[in-house]
């Protein structure tokens, strides 16, 4: 059985390792860590995961491996998720 996201407005969508991989992407991450970052959050997901929890998994993983790709995906994570 496919996982499923829960998204910010409680809608469920269908988890995607590529979807996370492109947001790491558009921060400036590399292919290598951000399929990397991918593989390890994935394997964290549970069926039902809220996509906050989800970025802030991957926030700490790119803390870690690329300083500042996590500083431009704060910026964006934190903005779609204000006032929740």
């Amino acid at each position: 059985m496919a996982k499923t996201v829960t998204k910010k407005n409680g809608n469920l969508q269908q988890f995607s390792k590529a979807k996370m991989i492109r947001g790491m992407r558009k921060s400036g991450c590399g292919v290598k860590d951000a399929e990397w970052i991918a593989g390890k959050v994935a394997s964290k997901c549970y069926d039902k995961i809220s996509t906050r929890k989800i970025g802030l998994m991957v926030l700490a993983h790119l803390r870690k491996e690329d300083s500042k790709a996590a500083v431009v995906f704060n910026r964006v994570f934190s903005r779609n998720w204000r006032g929740m």
